[in-house]
């Protein structure tokens, strides 16, 4: 272990100057960024010489269209993580409500300030937050969401985990958050020379306010902006009075935009009988305006029939707007199971994987099944895969459990100091245990626990028997507990810790049933455990590990072992040499690592279903088993040092997304890769030095999305119409591809998009007015393009160099 110290010393120190180098590198990319983005984005007109109108839209529809395009190409380009508004009903909110807040943003004013969006809870400000993030992000050099501010700060560790959230949103990157002050210092060296959008959602406290964004907005570079979503018009008030800050209090929706949406979930798009109308009017109305009722109570009736719709509207009018007793009725139709999990979902941490949270679950006989249930009545919400409910459904929750509708010790989140008291036993017989800590109990039937900062000793252990989830950000590294039990305990939650790989809990604390383990972010761990001890391991998270040099090569005897997340550990830079042990493997995540070559044992694992490795700069090659992978769908490689792909790619049958983005190196695709004719649906080859595809490419007749973005492309395929599926065909900024475009793109009856940006194409088929299924044609900066032919009338966005013609 002589040689392993000398290595991990060494990389702590080459750790603290990279940071530096990167922040330096950061300032001068955005720096950069900002004179680019100036000359990229150049004027945009119709065919009827209108400055930035598309095609058949109203100057206002046009510029949402406009905006969408050009934030389709700075996604790609700061990589940045929006958030999609296409998730959100539109009748929530009236559109009008987005365009005036993004009004009061004033992005042309290089001042900074705070917009405020205020309302009472379920009135939909995070939705409208979401919505204007999405529209405005690619103003800035960089952008963070810090959603359900209010229910994370919870929980052990609140504010670290939001301040070590904003700060790798920002650079990208990880940063060790030790204090609040640590994490204030560093949150104003970077946000000063940076134009910033920031979002804190469901914030209630002044005073964390100002951890975030000081007292005077002094931290942040000319033009940031901070939306703010909250209840309490007076958090802001200090700053309204100081002309930093503008308000806006969101509008209840009106009686008919109500009642869409209600109907919508109640009756989808079938007719209005009248006996139902009247009905929903009633119910429509008590719900005062807020989605968040008017979807909930839409689900729940969604199915029956006249009689049920009738009994639930006149219990409407028996508790008028006591709207915790209508959602206690909603929560009454539920059955044990599904109850069961939405308490369980009501005590989560805000944001918990879906697949990670089954897991509480695994007793049931399909869990996904019940969720979906939740989901359809709109108690939950799902997005990016991410498990999340609204503040007053958890609040019902809370009360459901507090006013001892079932056992509070079951299924729910205690966390200490503050667990509530259970009076039953344990179902072994034993008497109530007097586990006390800091004057509060542990309670003997919980599942759920986050500890917090707590150190646990022996005499707790028959206390945890039943806890199935331990979350404990707050480890320490001088555990006391020695030999503890948890024999029920399905996933161990370590994720922001200080474990190390000496800690004591490795071996004191016995967990074979274990099926998750998460690590990320334990900027500490500088080598992994033996995982000899964990032989039911199935998830296997490391992401962020920012120090990790070193797997214990038992990682190779962990045979049920799904997924395994090594993202973001900067430090990593190989995988054991024997893999094959993990024969269970699906996903194999090593993103953003310094990883040099995948090993030859890969090979081995006939279940790997998804290898992604994006932005991997070092590297340089994939073993050709990889190419036995059978099971294989997805395959990433983006910003790699990769300079070949393996001649028998194509024997990869299972394969739908292949992904060589910023491979700078390649400059040829082997020609086996027609044999993906029956599953490649996209193929991403943008900013490649590839010059030609292969001729076999015109068998990919399942290709949806071919993107070429930024390639040394000479001309355009002229075997295109065979791609008869194709849907989207991405080649702007190809600056050889010249002459004309094939009329037999013309037989691509369902392509959507074809982006032409930056090109020296001359001219376009006349048979593009064919293709009924074009809804979006980018032709600006083509500057040898001087006329068009005629056009789809399908067309809804086009894009063209001002002084552009069309033959009629």
């Amino acid at each position: 272990m002589e040689t392993l110290d000398l290595l991990l010393q060494a990389t702590g120190r080459w750790s603290q100057i990279k940071s530096v180098v990167t922040f330096l590198r950061l300032l001068s990319r955005n720096r950069r960024i900002n004179r680019w983005r100036q000359g990229f984005y150049g004027p945009v007109f119709s065919l009827d010489g209108t400055h930035g109108v598309s095609v058949g839209a109203t100057s206002s529809e046009a510029h949402s269209e406009l905006t969408y395009d050009r934030e389709a190409h700075a996604k790609h380009m700061f990589q940045r993580m929006a958030l999609s508004s296409a998730t959100y009903i539109t009748s929530e909110l009236e559109d009008s409500q987005s365009s005036k807040i993004i009004s009061l943003l004033e992005m042309d004013v290089n001042d900074v300030r705070i917009i405020g969006i205020h309302g009472r809870d379920g009135i939909g400000k995070t939705a409208l937050a979401k919505i204007v993030y999405s529209k405005v992000s690619f103003h800035f050099d960089a952008c963070s969401f810090l959603g359900e501010i209010e229910e994370t700060m919870r929980h052990p560790g609140g504010v670290l985990c939001l301040h070590t959230k904003l700060i790798f949103d920002i650079l990208k990157r990880e940063y060790e958050v030790s204090s609040a002050f640590k994490g204030v210092r560093f949150l104003k060296e970077i946000f000063r020379n940076m134009k910033v959008l920031l979002v804190l959602d469901d914030l209630e406290n002044a005073s964390l306010l100002k951890e975030f964004v000081g007292a005077n907005l002094d931290w942040f570079g000319s033009g940031s902006r901070i939306i703010v979503t909250s209840k309490q018009r007076s958090i802001l008030q200090g700053f309204v009075d100081r002309g930093m800050a503008r308000t806006y209090d969101v509008s209840s929706m009106d009686d008919k935009r109500a009642f869409n949406l209600f109907w919508q979930y109640a009756k989808g798009m079938s007719s209005q009988p009248l006996s139902y109308v009247e009905s929903a009017n009633k119910i429509v109305k008590a719900a005062k305006g807020l989605p968040l009722l008017v979807k909930v109570f839409g689900s729940f009736l969604h199915g029956k029939g006249q009689e049920e719709w009738i009994k639930f509207e006149d219990l409407v009018q028996q508790f008028q707007e006591d709207y915790e007793k209508l959602l206690s009725i909603v929560y009454e139709a539920l059955d044990e199971k599904q109850k069961r999990m939405y308490l369980d979902i009501a005590g989560f941490l805000p944001d918990v994987d879906c697949r990670i949270a089954s897991y509480m679950w695994h007793d049931h006989e399909c869990p996904h099944d019940e969720i979906e249930v939740l989901r359809r009545m709109s108690l939950i919400k799902i997005e990016e895969n991410k498990l999340g409910m609204h503040s007053m459904l958890r609040c019902l929750a809370r009360k459901i459990i507090y006013q001892g509708f079932r056992d509070p010790g079951t299924c729910v989140r205690f966390y200490i100091p503050s667990i509530a008291h259970d009076t039953k036993k344990r179902k072994r017989g034993t008497d109530h245990l007097n586990t006390i800590v800091a004057g509060f109990e542990i309670l003997p039937s919980m599942t759920f626990l986050s500890l917090g900062h707590a150190n646990i000793g022996g005499r707790f252990a028959d206390a945890l028997l039943n806890v199935r989830w331990l979350h404990w950000q707050g480890c320490p590294q001088d555990i006391e507990a020695i030999s503890i039990h948890l024999e029920n305990l399905i996933m161990l939650d370590l994720s922001w810790s200080k474990v190390t790989e000496s800690w004591g809990g490795w071996k004191g604390i016995k967990v074979e049933r274990l099926k998750v383990l998460n690590l990320t972010g334990c900027v500490d761990l500088l080598a992994t455990p033996s995982f000899s001890c964990y032989p039911n391991l199935e998830i296997m998270i490391l992401e962020r590990c920012s120090r990790l040099v070193y797997l214990d090569p038992s990682i190779n005897d962990l045979k049920l072992l799904v997924t395994l997340n090594l993202r973001f550990c900067p430090e990593l830079s190989m995988l054991p040499v024997e893999m094959d042990g993990m024969n269970a493997l699906e996903e194999l995540l090593i993103d953003g690592t310094s990883i040099r070559e995948v090993p030859a044992s890969i090979g081995k694992l006939v279940q790997l279903q998804i290898l992604s490795a994006t932005n991997c700069f070092s590297l340089f090659r994939l073993p050709d088993s990889v190419c036995e992978l059978k099971a294989l769908s997805l395959l990433a490689l983006d910003n790699s040092k990769i300079l070949e792909l393996p001649e028998s790619i194509g024997d990869l049958g299972e394969l739908r997304h292949l992904s060589l983005r910023d491979c700078r190196g390649l400059g040829k695709l082997p020609e086996s890769i027609g044999r993906l004719e029956d599953s490649l649906v996209e193929l991403d080859i943008s900013s490649t030095g590839i010059s030609k595809l292969p001729n076999s490419t015109k068998k990919l007749r399942g290709l949806k999305v071919l993107k070429m973005d930024s390639c040394f492309l000479r001309e355009f395929p002229c075997y295109v119409g065979e791609l008869i599926n194709l849907e989207e065909v991405h080649a702007s900024w190809c600056r050889n591809l010249e002459g004309v475009i094939p009329s037999g793109i013309s037989k691509l009856r369902r392509l959507r998009e074809l982006r032409l940006r930056g090109t020296h194409i001359s001219s376009l088929p006349s048979e593009i007015q064919f293709m009924s299924s074009l809804q979006t044609l980018d032709l600006l900066h083509c500057d040898l393009l001087k006329e068009l032919p005629p056009l789809p009338s399908s067309l809804v966005n086009l894009y063209v160099n001002p002084g552009s013609t069309q033959n009629k």
